[in-house]
């Protein structure tokens, strides 16, 4: 089949080295659904501009022949002109119209155009009405209007209402949705009325399944002796809903019980500052280790020597990051926070152990139970590789998506 992915606004950056998480994770869906014998182009805007590639190593500027020059531009530079002037709303015209005549322009033979959504991005549902062609999103989100609220940046009055109304008719040019948790799934259709047959939920993969042996994790060596650290790990971004503010007080009342535990923190982000003046607070600098940003193998290298991985995510809808899948492939035993049957990817007590949402007490609690149980975080990470060899491959996330896109071309 012949696939357009597409990414009109805030898409993550793929040019750019290492590859964030969400920029690994367009990485390794594209590959993979070639190696399923796909044939794609990759068409996205970044820094204002449109850049199409093949194979997400090189990369070329596109020329949209109607809009970067001619009689178009001067109009749009005019009717930007006055739009900044009087401050009239903002409904992203000229940004979706141009990238809808991109993807005409370079994507015209495709059979199917597979977008990762973002807010105000309806270009790609122009295009496919132009083409004749399904549109298929994938959603990373479920609820934008509540993120950009807690980024201090979301639309009021008539702005939010024209982009709600824009958003809205977006959505309903999507004929399937591919949303990356339960979570973002449920909060997508109670937003925007989908019916719950177009939305399929289809988790994230994971790199470090391929990347470690199972001879190489701690859970399958022989038992650790007790004089041996305990070693708990996070991965991912600094960044308020992640967590970390919570769990290094739990983690302090780890120390208090066992002296013989260490925390490395692997990641950067917006509350670094705030992060490292904790962690001095609490007197935790010879047992907390901070690595900043590591590319994929260094991970696969930490993951592979530390026990217990946490993912305490506080005032977020959606409990199933992509540390999951790399805790489980790693076979940690995962403690991370979930409700209401997330995230789904952990049965607790088995492969993991899930915790209530921004509560110190009990993650503290169920840190200080598994550190005192060498055995039980042994059998859990066993299980949870075990899972991940079978489900959390980037190759089962493409197998899912594929079936998705052949019964949508039947359709």
């Amino acid at each position: 089949m012949k696939i357009g992915y597409v990414m009109q606004e805030g898409g993550p950056d793929v040019r750019q080295r290492p590859l964030t998480g969400p920029a690994n994770h367009v990485l390794k869906v594209y590959q993979e659904l070639q190696g399923l014998g796909h044939n794609l182009r990759f068409l996205a805007r970044y820094d204002g501009r449109i850049w199409k590639s093949t194979d997400l190593e090189k990369f070329e500027p596109v020329l949209v022949k109607h809009y970067d020059q001619g009689w178009r531009r001067q109009v749009e530079r005019g009717v930007r002109g006055v739009q900044a002037r009087l401050k009239f709303p903002y409904i992203n015209w000229f940004e979706s119209q141009r990238f809808a005549e991109a993807i005409c322009q370079e994507l015209g033979d495709r059979d199917l155009l597979y977008e990762r959504l973002f807010w105000m991005s309806y270009g790609p549902g122009l295009a496919a009405d132009r083409l004749g062609i399904p549109l298929v999103f994938e959603i990373n989100n479920g609820d934008f209007i509540t993120e950009l609220e807690r980024l201090g940046v979301a639309p009021k009055g008539l702005q939010r209402w024209l982009a709600i109304q824009i958003m809205r008719r977006a959505v309903g040019r999507a004929v399937h949705v591919v949303a990356t948790g339960d979570g973002h799934r449920k909060r997508f259709i109670e937003w925007w009325g989908v019916d719950p047959c177009r939305v399929t939920t289809v988790e994230n993969g994971s790199d470090i399944a391929n990347l470690l042996r199972r001879d190489q994790l701690r859970a399958f060596q022989a038992e650790a002796s007790p004089d041996e650290p305990v070693t708990l790990v996070f991965v991912g971004a600094f960044e308020p809903w992640h967590g970390i503010l919570i769990l290094l007080p739990a983690f302090a009342s780890v120390v208090s019980q066992y002296p013989n535990v260490r925390l490395v923190l692997i990641g950067s982000g917006t509350q670094q500052a705030q992060i490292v003046e904790c962690i001095r607070q609490l007197g935790l600098q010879d047992r907390v280790e901070l690595t900043g940003q590591l590319n994929i193998t260094q991970v696969a290298q930490r993951l592979a020597q530390a026990d217990i991985g946490v993912a305490p995510y506080c005032g977020w809808m959606e409990f199933s990051g992509l540390k999951l899948f790399d805790y489980k492939s790693a076979g940690l035993a995962t403690v991370a926070s979930g409700q209401d049957g997330q995230p789904a990817t952990l049965h607790h007590g088995v492969s993991g152990w899930i915790v209530p949402p921004c509560n110190e007490a009990v993650l503290a609690g169920a840190l200080i139970k598994l550190v005192g149980d060498r055995e039980l975080v042994r059998r859990i990470g066993r299980a949870a590789r075990l899972e991940a060899e079978e489900h959390h491959t980037w190759r089962h996330t493409a197998e899912q998506l594929d079936l998705i896109f052949i019964e949508v071309k039947h359709e």
